[in-house]
């Protein structure tokens, strides 16, 4: 059996602001002529539950909670025309087939794939008539840019990214550059190599004894993981038509910064409006 602990009282908060945009993104749009697609690109089983470290701490938490596809199934006011749910793990994916028979009106479609590859194959599928928001809830570092690149190029998406900001954080050490294969999968995450190692920069203090025999001083990062998340919104911005001015930090019992939960959308027309709707939920709730 798949075991549904993990995560703890900052999961409740992401799925609460996921919530309240999923309800205000429908109803916005329930007058105009689109059809409206709720994709999670990491979406689990349905139901969670805190880990066994975190249910000593947090005694409200222990019981089942609703993941993101039940939420976003439950969506009253405009309810999604499809939802489709992504989930490579197969003991996952057979949970989440059962959202079938509990909501057996709704076009639900569950696919056992690779987001890496999932994801890419719907926002080229979208229809000029059909817009989408699309949750990437990844387990770790597993959203690559190519995947957020393909969003941004469809026009048509809205999505919320929460960004590991503390397995990025580990793979970016404070004294010398990462190494080439932890290089490699920074570049995967932020596109390029330019778009993080300019983060580092030259120690006023040279390394020794190598400064003894050439012009070479060590790479340092500044403290505190804040930089990194900074930079990864500025880059959603390069490519997306309006990205919510802050994100949502999330720490753990110890008040150490986890995540980071952006808000991007992609489509000229309806970006104010749902920028600004995020904005609120983000600062307000």
């Amino acid at each position: 059996m798949t075991d549904r602990s993990f995560g703890g009282p900052w999961t409740q908060e992401k799925l609460r602001i996921l919530s309240l945009y999923l309800d205000a993104y429908t109803t916005a749009l329930k007058n105009q002529p689109f059809r409206l697609i709720y994709v999670d690109a990491f979406a689990g089983e349905g139901s969670w539950r805190p880990g066994s470290a975190y249910t000593t701490d947090y005694d409200d938490f222990r019981e089942l909670h609703k993941g993101s596809p039940r939420i976003a199934l439950e969506i009253a006011d405009k309810p999604f025309d499809r939802l489709i749910f992504i989930e490579k793990d197969p003991q996952r994916f057979e949970l989440l087939r059962k959202l079938h028979k509990e909501f057996p009106s709704r076009d639900i479609r569950v696919l056992n794939e690779d987001a890496e590859k999932a994801l890419p194959a719907f926002c080229q599928s979208l229809d000029v008539d059909e817009r989408a928001v699309v949750f990437l809830d990844p387990f770790a570092t597993e959203v690559s840019w190519a995947m957020v690149e393909e969003m941004a190029k469809t026009k048509k998406i809205d999505c919320w990214i929460l960004f590991p900001l503390s397995a990025i954080a580990r793979m970016m050490p404070r004294k010398g550059e990462p190494s080439e294969e932890l290089a490699n999968q920074l570049d995967r995450i932020f596109g390029n190599r330019a778009r993080w190692q300019d983060l580092y920069s030259s120690s006023p203090q040279p390394r020794l004894p190598l400064a003894l025999f050439e012009d070479e001083s060590e790479q340092i990062r500044s403290s505190g993981s804040s930089q990194i998340a900074h930079r990864y919104r500025d880059c959603l911005e390069t490519i997306f038509e309006k990205v919510a001015p802050s994100g949502r930090e999330f720490r753990n019992s110890k008040n150490s910064p986890m995540f980071q939960l952006f808000f991007a959308a992609s489509n000229s027309t309806g970006a104010p409006i749902a920028v600004k709707i995020a904005k609120s939920i983000i600062e307000n709730w």
